[in-house]
C-alpha cells in the first residue's frame, strides 16, 4: 500500500446563498474559509477531500443550487464520485460527498451525481493506493439505524484483503452528551459485531453529525469525530450551539497506519 493523505470536512448546513445567515452565523462564509485554508496549507499533499454529510439545510432546490455554485461544481459524475470542486485556489479538486440526515437522497443524487439514479442508502466502497474506503449509510433520520442492507454491505466490504477506512455521517459511540447520544442506533451492537472481528483491517472510522471534534476507540478500533464547518455544538446534556472556529482533519495513511492532524480555521 502506498502512503497518501486526504482531508475530512463535515456538517456544512449551507443555505440558499453564500451570505445567508442562521441565527447570526454564516455557513457559506465558514465553508469558503475552510476551503481556502485547505488550498493554502495542505492541498499540495492531499489526494482528495471527503465531506461526511449534511451539505445543506434545509434540503431544497435553492440550497443545493447554492452549494454547487459555492463549490464551483459544474461537471457530471457517477456515484460514488469523486466530484470536482473549484473554489479558493482548488482547481478541479477531487471531493467525495456522503449524505447526512439533512440530505434527502434523491435530491442529493440529482444535484451531486446527475449521472446516477437515486439510491435509498449510500453504501459504496472504492480503492485508493491499496486502501479501501467504505462509505456506509445510517439512514436519513437524526437517529441512526443499521439497516440489514448496510450490515450486509459492510460485512462483504470488510472481507476484502486490504486495509479499510470506514466513513459515515452518524457517530458510532457515546461521546458524553445526552441529547447527541440519543441519536446513536438502537442496534449499534450489530455494527460492532461486524467490525470487531475484522478490526485488524480497519484503520479507523471517520464520523460527523455531532459537530464536535474527538478521538476515541472501541475494541481497539480508532474513531475520529470532527467539528462542523458550520456552527459547533458543546458537549453538554442539552442542545447548546457555541461560537468556535471550524475544524478540518488532515489524514495521513503511512506504513499501514492512520494518523491525523486537526486544523482550526479562523473566520
Amino acid at each position: 500500500m502506498a502512503d497518501f493523505s486526504f482531508v475530512q470536512i463535515t456538517d456544512h448546513h449551507l443555505l440558499e446563498s453564500e451570505d445567508s445567515l442562521r441565527e447570526g452565523f454564516c455557513p457559506g462564509h465558514a465553508m469558503r474559509m475552510v476551503m481556502r485554508h485547505i488550498s493554502e496549507n495542505v492541498a499540495d499533499k492531499t489526494d482528495f477531500i471527503i465531506s461526511t454529510g449534511d451539505l445543506v439545510e434545509p434540503d431544497t432546490d435553492a440550497t443545493y443550487q447554492g452549494a454547487l455554485k459555492l463549490l464551483g461544481i459544474d461537471s457530471s459524475t457517477a456515484l460514488p464520485g469523486p466530484q470536482h470542486v473549484n473554489i479558493e485556489g482548488l482547481k478541479d479538486f477531487p471531493m467525495y460527498f456522503l449524505p447526512g440526515n439533512h440530505d434527502k437522497r434523491d435530491m442529493f443524487t440529482r444535484y451531486l451525481f446527475p449521472d446516477s439514479k437515486p439510491v435509498n442508502l449510500y453504501n459504496f466502497s472504492f480503492e485508493h493506493k491499496g486502501a479501501q474506503f467504505v462509505f456506509m449509510d445510517w439512514g436519513q433520520e437524526s437517529k441512526a439505524h443499521l439497516f440489514p442492507e448496510t450490515k450486509e454491505f459492510l460485512a462483504k466490504a470488510l472481507k476484502a484483503d486490504m486495509p479499510s477506512v470506514i466513513v459515515c455521517h452518524q457517530h458510532v459511540k457515546k461521546i458524553g452528551s445526552r441529547w447527541l447520544d440519543n441519536f446513536l442506533a438502537d442496534n449499534l451492537d450489530e455494527f460492532w459485531d461486524v467490525v470487531l472481528p475484522n478490526k485488524e483491517k480497519v484503520l479507523g472510522i471517520l464520523c460527523g453529525h455531532v459537530h464536535i471534534t474527538y478521538e476515541d476507540e472501541h475494541g481497539g478500533v480508532p474513531i475520529y469525530g470532527l467539528r462542523s464547518t458550520a456552527y459547533p455544538f458543546a458537549r453538554t446534556d442539552d442542545p447548546l450551539v457555541i461560537l468556535a472556529a471550524p475544524h478540518y482533519r488532515f489524514v495521513r495513511i503511512e506504513d499501514g497506519i492512520l494518523i491525523s492532524r486537526i486544523y482550526k480555521v479562523s473566520i
